[in-house]
């Protein structure tokens, strides 16, 4: 037996059964790496359309596509990756933002998260209500924004200039 185990036929055997182990190891651990990330992909999927897009348009509208290319300029599809906008809600691990189209945004923060103000980092206590942000994340299969970067502007003025000249007419009156 000793003898055998020192030939180099058996070494030749040895090696080959070895490769084709870790061959094999390597090959089931990238199936299961693909069908996680395609598990993940599909469950994001179903709630893409939901999530960022908001509700779907009626598709008995005019046109050669109906209601499918309701806006082709591409300003129905929302950034999955960032927003901006204003809180409405503040909790320890999560906010909720108003984007400019009025739609609401739900961000998942971390203990990884950095916040932003002005010169100095802050806390997720120190966000208020009606503070503009912009957030920078990552996309989950939830449909919400995992953050990475949130980047806090106050209470800002109103951006419609019509609500600015209401203001300043009342002000006179």
């Amino acid at each position: 037996m000793h003898e055998v185990m020192k030939s180099k036929w058996f070494r030749i055997a040895a090696l080959a059964v070895a490769f084709v182990l870790v061959a094999l190891i390597s090959f089931i651990g990238g199936i299961k790496v693909g069908a996680h990330r395609a598990l993940f992909s599909a469950r994001w999927g179903e709630n893409y359309a939901k999530n960022f897009m908001g509700e779907r348009p009626p598709m008995d509208r005019p046109g050669f596509f109906g209601g499918m290319m309701h806006n082709p300029e591409g300003n129905d599809f929302r950034n999955a990756h960032g927003m901006s906008g204003t809180i409405i809600s503040v909790a320890t691990d999560k906010l909720i933002i108003k984007d400019r189209d009025g739609k609401e945004n739900t961000v998942a923060v971390t203990d990884k998260t950095i916040i932003k103000g002005q010169a100095n980092d802050l806390k997720v206590s120190d966000l208020k209500v009606n503070d503009n942000v912009v957030v920078m994340g990552r996309p989950s299969a939830d449909g919400t924004v995992g953050a990475d970067l949130i980047r806090v502007f106050g209470n800002l003025p109103p951006a419609d200039p019509t609500s600015n000249n209401q203001s300043i007419q009342n002000n006179n009156q």
